[in-house]
């Protein structure tokens, strides 16, 4: 399995017709149709099911696909900081974030770097917590924003800031009426609650209720804070959410409390993967931020 079979079946899987993607191809149907046949052989499942105006994928297609959109992006992208080598100030510094802790956390350092070098642009992918970790694994950003907790063996990191844990509420919910600007851990046992989706943080979260021996209704996860807020808002149940959530959310009917007794705080960092060459544009970013 070589580049160039994997763009063939790419542009078969788009057209749904080897006729047409042999003509977008520029090559002849005949070499296609082998081409397809020795991927499937090589591979040893069936890729597509021939009908006598379509192809349609099968499941292992399907996936195929979905991996080879990856690779091919990926080797876009490297051949792209390739050609950018000869000079360090040119070229793009991917970021992988996530929505609660977006690219915000960084918009000083960003405008500060780019004044230096108007020569490096940026590309922010947005995703969840799991997103962002697979695309750096992956290679598909150089650099990402992630919140503890994770694991520190396998990113070099460069501490962000820290923000508090907050109990999000519907303002005309019995907890958003009572006074005080924050709210007690305690307080929190007897509430629906919605929290984050990422399995090391709902850990994290329920071992704040099991230190305190407090009782804790799980009621939803979250991938994607702004998802939930008209739930929220709704007074269905509460958030336990960063900081960061106020960015977007601070309009809407909501109460934010500080979760306290004891305080719950969030530590953001940006990362690398360990012993990871970057291209350089993105090494040059790095060792800005890190100064």
């Amino acid at each position: 399995m070589d580049i160039k079979s994997l763009q063939y079946f790419l542009e078969v899987a788009r057209e749904e017709n080897i006729t047409r993607a042999a003509q977008k191809l520029c090559i002849a149907q005949p070499p296609l149709s082998r081409q397809l046949q020795k991927l499937e052989e090589e591979l040893g499942v069936q890729l597509l099911i021939r009908g006598k105006r379509r192809v349609q994928l099968t499941e292992e297609g399907v996936f195929l696909k979905q991996q080879a959109e990856e690779i091919i992006a990926l080797m876009e992208r490297t051949k792209y900081q390739l050609g950018m080598v000869k000079s360090s100030t040119y070229g793009t510094v991917s970021i992988a974030v996530t929505e609660s802790c977006g690219a915000g956390v960084m918009c000083s350092l960003i405008r500060k770097f780019h004044e230096i070098y108007p020569g490096i642009h940026f590309q922010i992918l947005a995703g969840s917590g799991d997103e962002v970790n697979q695309r750096l694994e992956q290679n598909l950003a150089d650099i990402g924003i992630m919140r503890e907790p994770f694991d520190m063996e396998t990113y070099d990191r460069e501490f962000l800031k820290s923000e508090p844990w907050l109990a999000v509420m519907g303002k005309e919910t019995p907890l958003a009426r009572e006074t005080g600007k924050t709210v007690p851990l305690s307080r929190l046992g007897g509430e629906d609650l919605i929290i984050p989706a990422r399995l090391p943080i709902q850990e994290e979260i329920n071992s704040w209720f099991n230190d305190a021996a407090q009782e804790r209704n799980i009621f939803c996860v979250y991938n994607s804070p702004a998802a939930i807020i008209p739930l929220v808002e709704s007074g269905a149940a509460v958030a336990i959410c960063p900081e960061s959530v106020k960015s977007f959310a601070g309009g809407r009917r909501l109460v934010f409390k500080p979760i306290v007794e004891p305080r719950k705080d969030s530590r953001l960092y940006l990362v690398k993967k360990r012993r990871q060459m970057m291209p350089l544009a993105a090494q040059l970013f790095w060792e800005f931020a890190r100064n």
